[in-house]
Formats: structure tokens, sequence, C-alpha cells
């Protein structure tokens, strides 16, 4: 808005009043000059702000550096033989003592828990197992695979699914750093049970 009127010690002034520019003011391109070198600095530095805050969320994302996988152990025998006993029992079957028995193959092999009065039972194949019994068993199953079941007896009429020790595994790291617990590996040695006594059940195993 332009000023009307001013006051001071000489005449008055009517209409704007004329523009002096001072000597520290700059000229209006060096302004204009100025607010854009301005401009682009505060654009400058927002960019490498935005870019610092993705460097740091994607650090965050990665997780750093990548580290190597916890080390894996198999579950014991002692332990295994416990689990599955228990899960025999919690399906309704009375766990028998391990005998031994001999495959069809011809090779022996140690039944580790049998099934009361019935011919079928489990065995636990250890490494040491796995390394004695050679081409006689049938190679360990995948996690997607169906579970090994062989046969023994004079007439073949025992069945025995293989269990094998490499497919239960976990890491022996505590607190939040593991990665496969021990009660990880134990639901699964228990559901594997668990799905041969209910085969041998459809299937009407002696």
């Amino acid at each position: 808005m332009s000023r009307k009127l001013h006051q001071g010690s000489g005449a008055p002034h009517f209409g704007p009043l004329p523009h002096r520019p001072s000597a520290l003011a700059p000229a209006p391109g060096q302004a204009l000059d100025a607010r854009r070198l301005l401009g682009g600095a505060r654009r400058a530095a927002r960019l490498a702000l935005g870019i610092a805050t993705a460097a740091l969320a994607l650090a965050a994302c990665s997780g750093g550096e990548a580290r190597a996988p916890n080390p894996l152990r198999a579950l014991d025998e002692r332990r295994a033989i416990e689990v599955i006993r228990r899960a025999m029992a919690h399906e309704g079957a009375q766990p028998a003592r391990g005998r031994e028995v001999e495959l069809t193959s011809g090779q022996k092999v140690r039944v580790d828990v049998g099934v009361q009065s019935r011919a079928y039972g489990v065995v636990y194949v250890t490494e040491e197992d796995a390394q004695a019994l050679g081409a006689a068993i049938p190679p360990p199953n995948g996690r997607d695979e169906k579970l090994r079941v062989v046969r023994g007896g004079p007439d073949g009429a025992i069945r025995l699914v293989l269990l094998y020790q490499q497919n239960y595994l976990y890491d022996d790291l505590v607190g939040e750093s593991h990665e496969r617990t021990t009660i990880t590996a134990e639901r699964e040695l228990t559901r594997d049970v668990q799905d041969f006594i209910t085969y041998a059940r459809t299937q009407k195993f002696q």
C-alpha cells in the first residue's frame, strides 16, 4: 500500500514516496539471485537429509552385516526315545521295549520303541546307524516327503518306520538367538510318530 502522507521536518509530500535504495541493500536482481541460491541450498539440504534417512532405514531393515547361521545339532537317541514313547502314549498306543529285527534285506536293525501286541514299531536312525546299515535301508526322507517304512521278520509282516536323526535338528544357542529350538525338533518328532501310528491303524497293520 502506498503511503499517502509522510510527516517530517520538510514540507508534506502527497502520493507515494520515491524509493531510494540503501547502500547496504542489494539491488533487485541481486536479491533475487540470493533468494534463488538460498532456495537451492535448502533443497539440497532436504535432499541430503532424505538420502541419509533412507540409508538408515535400509540398514535397519537389512540388519547390518549378514551373520553365519547358528550351528545345529541333532536330538540325541536317549531323548528321542523318550519323545517317541510319549507320542505313542498320547495316541493311545502302549509303547513296548525295543528289540532286534531282521529286515527282508537280511540286515538286522534295533527297534527303539515297539507297540505292545502289534507287529510295528519305530527305529530312530542315528548317523552311526545309517552308516552301518548303508544300502540296507532307504535314504532319509526330506521334510516334505513321506516317512520311510520298511518290512522285517520271516514273512515281512513287521513294519518299521525309520525316523532319521538328521531330520530333527536344533541350534545350541540360548535366549532369543534361537533359530530352531529343542522344542521345535521334539514337536516334529512327535508329529511323525503320531502320523505313523495313525497310518498303521488305517492300513490295519498287525
